[in-house]
């Protein structure tokens, strides 16, 4: 649409058709006052502090032609003789807005009386005193003295809870539905409305249980009065007694920005900062609330040795000596192979880095991995080190032109901040499709939603790259320049049909073809999976890369992948190589390592930031086989418990260092108080272990025999004396950005991620702008620590080629006996160490299994019977809850702390029987 031009206050101004009056005059530098409006949603003119006289040419009845006046310029009318509210008037050419006359000024003072007859005047108590549009909004726009008598003001019980983590102060309330609508059009969680009329007129919790969102916290940064407070905050300090400090959430792929606002080293409140690329100005509230453990009164303060059956109080030399005796003694006797290391995907860059430094390089073993090795853990296939998403994409402004295809994912778990930005893209015109077994939140958003049988996902992505092909959607010059084996791809494929495999799969065949026609046509497409395509299996990511192949949405900004990995940082524990490898000299995974355990192949481990054992038999059995097991965490896990040493770490909150999102932008967090109990940063600890490894022979001895595992040790006394050759790599790190430049030297990609080039990533013309306090104030922060780098993917390079690998999928049997498929389901709030000291602890997702409405009939259970579900490895007794829509025949259970799903799972997907117990 072409640009439109008008006067503000005398300032000619050019803006983009569509604009609305307040956001023109934002961009010419005037700030109209608003309360209602806010940048990030739709405006609904409720407020009426907007108001602005609105000049446009007088147009002739008769003629409907501009009058000219004698002067030779059109002759102005105030647009329907009175003031207009600028959030909902859009600009047209040759209008002339005014903001500043006696009439504007008039009405801006009356309308903040009124809104103060209501008010209860308690800004010294209130939690948003000092960042607070009311306040301010008042003290530029409003009366200097209220006719109103305090006496006549009408008060309301208070506070009222909204939920157990928002509270509502009706006389605050100025009913801008800012809240409201936030829930409605971007949460896509109507959980809040409106009641009663008049002066009885409030906000109340429409949902059971009362504010049931992921989200609700945003709510309470738009509110622009301090109506809507959170629990996690209220009356613990003032805004301008806090010191916020950068940081990033660690605890889903997304990586939003957040702001840790300390006092006194001690964490009061959690708030985002703006970043377009990642969150934009929200975050979701295991971000917001879960944060606490970071001062969680559990937190390890020294290191721990095992003395016998317990684990005792170290100095920090004894333990540090202990560790690199011991692993020598393992590396001397049975070789560097009996030894690996699994680091958690929630750790820091720096911290992976040194992390796999220390197993592949100095200790010379090829043993890494960064999952758990659990027996239902789906194999991480990562297409987004190839394929993912182009450099520059920034879904904020995705919308008409942009199609998304989830596959096998449930971002409101998985990813919440997704939920937003995806949504986003569809009210902006994008085009989304779901494909996914079980019901999904996104499928309300979605264009169309196709929900293949479970174990025959990978037919319907088949059929997808079948559709491509047989409709003509190939994107010819990318293939041609870019792309082997179309051929071959044809041919495997010419006895399938878009029909047959549709009809394999259990899905409609109009809908596959709909959903590959929006793929391959718009302009920028992205794939997004998750934890149930990877359950699914090989062929499924197959497909989906040749369908992003075949339709040339690879390479560019604004298409390709974007994986949703199990872990806040696991892009970046696979970029610094916590991985087994690949080829000749690939090591052993987390899941062989755990078999090496048990036969005695494998005698010792170092284990960094993961808890393995947590509700796991089996491996804990296999940690008690091993000679040796050093733990470095933050708390006393299940798997610490069965530790020889234990090492204390700092927390997020407590050390600096960067994370790599799902996007593969990598972003810089800083240090926000000094290290709890002087704990050291992670990558620190792995430093210590590396000096204080004694020099002597290399790797040549490969002896790996089974010896006793560490408990029969500790009954005999055994011990064993030896030596190793010195560390092949240095170890100097005096601070973190030493090691964050070595990374940029030597990881593949990652060349210009230093902290001195990520601080260059502010630019002047992003973040908030001077008027902005019109819309946020102090509650939405700049991002004074820039937006981060986006790593390129493989396909970022015009010169690589690729191969189409997609092969018809082997037939999915049914089990004879047990005939229901069990897949396990990541949950959001799963009842992890960060929910320590969380006001979320509430709402953590106890253990249970979801079934359909005919199975639960044909058990005849109601919601909270125990069930038992027997599978070829065990059997295991869970409450139930129903799922209306779940389809027949597939049951869920939520992976969460206290469910032992080893114990039933053969694999990521399991048959299973299920009997009612009681």
């Amino acid at each position: 649409m072409p640009d439109v031009t008008l006067v503000i206050n005398g300032q000619t101004v050019t803006v983009p058709a569509g604009t609305n009056i307040v956001d023109a005059a934002r961009a010419a530098g005037v700030a109209i006052p608003v309360f209602c409006y806010h940048p990030r949603l739709p405006p609904v003119g409720m407020c009426r502090m907007c108001l602005v006289e609105v000049w446009t040419p007088r147009v002739d009845p008769a003629t409907r032609q501009v009058v000219i006046g004698d002067d030779g310029k059109p002759v102005m009318a105030l647009m329907m003789g009175k003031l207009q509210p600028g959030c909902v008037t859009p600009v047209s050419d040759g209008m002339e807005v005014r903001t500043a006359t006696e009439k504007v000024h008039v009405a801006q003072k009356g309308q903040l009386e009124f809104l103060l007859t209501s008010h209860p005047l308690d800004c010294p108590v209130c939690d948003k005193g000092g960042e607070c549009p009311l306040q301010n909004l008042t003290m530029q726009f409003g009366p200097s003295t209220s006719r109103f008598d305090y006496g006549d003001k009408i008060h309301f019980e208070k506070p009222i809870p909204l939920g157990d983590l928002i509270y509502l102060d009706r006389e605050r309330c100025i009913l801008c539905s800012r809240c409201v609508r936030f829930q409605d059009e971007l949460a896509g969680d109507p959980v809040l409305g409106f009641d009663h009329r008049g002066r009885a007129w409030e906000i109340i919790s429409k949902s059971d249980p009362p504010f049931d969102s992921k989200f609700s916290g945003n709510t309470t940064d738009i509110c622009p009065v301090g109506a809507l407070t959170s629990a996690d905050f209220r009356f613990k300090a003032r805004v301008w007694e806090v010191r916020p400090t950068a940081s990033i959430c660690p605890h889903c792929p997304v990586g939003c920005n957040l702001s840790l606002d300390m006092r006194h080293d001690k964490l009061m409140r959690v708030m985002p900062r703006e970043n377009d690329y990642v969150n934009e100005i929200w975050i979701c509230d295991k971000g917001r609330f879960g944060m606490r453990f970071i001062e969680s009164a559990d937190r390890l303060r020294h290191p721990l040795i095992r003395k016998g059956d317990s684990l005792v109080p170290a100095p920090w030399d004894e333990a540090i000596a202990l560790v690199a005796e011991k692993l020598s003694q393992i590396r001397e006797h049975a070789g560097a192979a009996s030894l690996g290391g699994l680091a958690g995907p929630e750790l820091p860059n720096e911290d992976l880095y040194l992390f796999q430094k220390l197993v592949r390089q100095t200790l010379g073993s090829p043993n890494l991995d960064c999952s758990t090795g659990a027996s239902g853990a789906p194999e991480v296939v990562d297409l987004a080190a190839t394929l993912g998403v182009g450099r520059g994409t920034n879904l904020a402004k995705s919308g008409a032109g942009t199609a998304v295809l989830i596959m096998g994912a449930d971002p409101e778990e998985e990813a919440p901040l997704y939920v937003l930005r995806l949504r986003g893209i569809v009210a902006r015109g994008g085009d989304l499709t779901v494909i996914n077994p079980y019901p999904t939140k996104l499928e309300r958003s979605a264009a169309r939603s196709i929900r293949p049988h479970a174990g025959f996902e990978a037919f319907a992505a088949l059929a997808l790259v079948k559709a491509v092909l047989d409709q003509g959607l190939i994107a010819t010059e990318f293939v041609t320049a870019r792309v082997q084996g179309l051929d071959e791809l044809t041919a495997r494929l010419r006895e399938q049909s878009v029909e047959s495999l549709c009809e394999t799969a259990g899905v409609s065949e109009a809908s596959v073809r709909a959903a590959a026609q929006a793929f391959a046509t718009a302009e920028h497409a992205i794939i997004i999976y998750g934890r149930a395509a990877l359950a699914a299996g090989e062929d499924v990511l197959r497909a989906l890369t040749d369908l992003a192949l075949l339709t040339g949405k690879a390479g560019r900004p604004g298409s390709g992948v974007i994986a949703l990995l199990p872990g806040g940082n696991a892009r970046g524990a696979l970029d610094m190589g916590v991985h087994p490898g690949a080829g000749s000299r690939r090591g052993m995974g987390a899941r062989e390592m755990w078999a090496a355990a048990r036969d005695g192949r494998l005698r010792g481990m170092i284990i960094a930031g993961m808890d393995p054992a947590r509700d796991n038999p089996a491996i804990a059995a296999a940690l008690d086989a091993l000679e040796f097991v050093v733990v470095q965490d933050i708390f006393l896990t299940e798997t610490a418990q069965r530790a020889d040493v234990v090492l204390p770490t700092a927390s997020i909150a407590g050390r600096e260092g960067t994370f790599t999102n799902a996007e593969r932008r990598v972003q810089r967090f800083r240090q926000a108080r000094i290290p709890e109990y002087n704990t050291p940063a992670g990558w620190e600890v792995m430093q210590r272990i590396a000096r204080a490894l004694p020099p002597g022979r290399s790797e040549s001895v490969t002896d790996a025999r089974p010896v006793a595992g560490r408990r029969a040790q500790r009954a005999s006394g055994a011990t064993a004396t030896a030596t190793m050759d010195a560390p092949p790599a240095t170890w100097d790190y005096a601070v973190a950005s030493d090691v964050a430049d070595e990374i940029a030297a030597t990881v593949r990609g990652y060349a210009g991620t230093t902290y001195a080039s990520l601080g260059l990533t502010r630019a002047p013309e992003w973040g908030r702008q001077p008027d902005e306090a019109v819309y946020y104030d102090g509650t939405s922060y700049q991002n004074a620590e820039g937006i981060g780098i986006q790593i390129a993917a493989t396909a970022d390079d015009p010169k690589t080629v690729f191969a189409l690998r997609a092969r018809v999928p082997a037939p999915f049997t049914r089990h004879a006996t047990r005939p229901y498929l069990l897949l396990a389901v990541t949950r959001a709030y799963d009842g992890g160490e960060w929910g320590r000291e969380s006001k979320l602890r509430s709402r953590m997702v106890p253990p249970h299994v979801i079934l359909s409405v005919a199975d639960a009939a044909a058990h005849s259970v109601a919601p909270g019977a125990i069930v038992r579900l027997e599978s070829d490895a065990g059997r295991i007794e869970l409450p139930v809850q129903i799922e209306v829509t779940l389809p027949q025949g597939l049951v869920l259970i939520p992976d969460v702390c206290g469910t032992p799903l080893s114990t039933i799972q053969t694999g990521p997907q399991t048959w299973v029987a299920i009997s009612r117990v009681a």
